[in-house]
């Protein structure tokens, strides 16, 4: 993963794309579990993962500190490569949720696509929160950079920073980690409201399914006790994620 982080972000996005490509072939979920199963393919399964997380981290973070050195940052941010997979990723969490008036994502990052498509697209005001002090740092850089500092509040913390503030719908990041601890605080806090009946509160999180899951593990069923499933919709296209939204039990 050393080598990963001597190369620039196209050369990146080049390397991972051939990764991509497998991910996204549509096969049947009998193939697809044989080849999950395969002796030789699971062995290497929690290097891809590892690597897949730093792919993403440092291109992130790339991305971040090429868009603050721009004058024009929507024009860079629209031009980048994975741009599209990011705004139909969100159009499809807004076409299967019910109205979402301040939206809470665990696991930012240091560029908060998702953040700013939601709140420049959909005017919805953001919280986002993010464990790596780097990070937030960058992420409140980009907000302020994109004029939307009003809009999108950005914290250091765990999803337990989010106890004392006000949201009603939650997004778990794809490579949010560790899942079983961040439902079970999310649980937590839903049940802990006072106000407002807790089927108020969307709960949803970004999923990887199919050939989706040799880039990164899938959400398993014991990390997300407490709730239960009421809507998946799967990617169509070059997008990634399953988005898996919820209901406290």
């Amino acid at each position: 993963m050393n080598r990963i982080a001597e190369f620039n972000l196209p050369h990146l996005y080049e390397i991972f794309s051939d990764l991509d490509e497998i991910g996204q072939l549509d096969v049947t979920d009998a193939l697809c579990q044989v080849v999950l199963r395969d002796p030789e393919i699971n062995a290497v399964l929690p290097s891809i993962y590892a690597s897949y997380t730093h792919f993403f981290s440092l291109h992130e973070t790339q991305l971040a500190r090429e868009i603050l050195a721009c004058k024009e940052p929507w024009k860079m941010l629209e031009s980048f490569p994975l741009y599209a997979r990011y705004k139909n990723l969100i159009k499809n969490h807004i076409q299967n949720s019910s109205q979402i008036k301040v939206l809470a994502f665990v696991g930012c990052g240091p560029l908060p696509v998702t953040l700013l498509l939601f709140s420049k697209l959909y005017g919805i005001r953001c919280i986002g929160v993010d464990r790596d002090p780097e990070a937030v740092v960058l992420a409140k850089s980009c907000v302020k950079h994109f004029g939307l500092e009003k809009e999108i509040n950005i914290l250091e913390g765990d999803e337990t920073a989010l106890s004392k503030i006000e949201w009603d719908s939650v997004l778990i990041a794809g490579l949010a980690e560790p899942k079983e601890r961040i439902f079970r605080n999310i649980h937590l806090m839903i049940k802990n409201r006072k106000s407002g009946p807790e089927k108020s509160i969307s709960v949803c999180y970004r999923n990887y399914s199919g050939m989706r899951q040799l880039l990164y593990l899938s959400v398993q069923p014991e990390q997300i006790k407490g709730f239960r499933k009421i809507k998946e919709i799967y990617p169509a296209g070059k997008v990634n994620n399953t988005l898996v939204f919820l209901e406290c039990e």
